[in-house]
């Protein structure tokens, strides 16, 4: 008992442990019938659907080729986007995991916005191919800033 009286407490350095890492805010509130809340993204996935369905069908009618290049696209970036959500998102949390519900709901939040991507490219190249070069290059900028708002949308979520 006595060597423990010679031990100033103060001066022992306290163990330092890094701060836990930081988790993403729970998703938005539902209302009272069950439903998400409206939010931009969501009213912008409306909008990539009827945009897209009505460029496929005008691609069915006038280019066939195009519309299969749109399909290849939407699988390479879905499965892309695909795999880097899920590092993202890493393990369901228990809490917060509703079973196959959410992973089928992530599944197709990741194929809504895959979608957005490829016919954001899509129309830009069938846009594109009768400019000159300079606007082909703003509408090229352009298209990659909307397929990173994209991507910056989906890793949000």
């Amino acid at each position: 008992m006595e060597g423990m009286e010679d031990v100033d407490l103060e001066e022992q350095p306290l163990p330092h442990l890094p701060p836990p890492p930081p988790r993403k805010p729970h998703r938005k509130p539902v209302d009272g019938t069950g439903r998400a809340l409206a939010t931009p993204a969501r009213a912008l996935s409306l909008v990539i659907i009827v945009v897209g369905l009505l460029f496929s069908v005008h691609l069915l009618v006038h280019d066939l080729r195009t519309l299969v290049l749109l399909a290849a696209e939407w699988l390479c970036i879905f499965f892309v986007m695909s795999c880097v959500a899920a590092c993202e998102r890493g393990a369901p949390d228990p809490d917060t995991a509703a079973g196959g519900s959410r992973g089928l709901g992530a599944a197709a939040e990741v194929a809504l916005w895959s979608f957005a991507m490829a016919l954001t490219v899509t129309m830009t190249f069938w846009v594109a191919a009768g400019l000159p070069l300079p606007a082909m290059a703003v509408l090229y900028l352009l298209a990659l800033l909307a397929v990173s708002a994209c991507f910056a949308v989906l890793l949000d979520a």
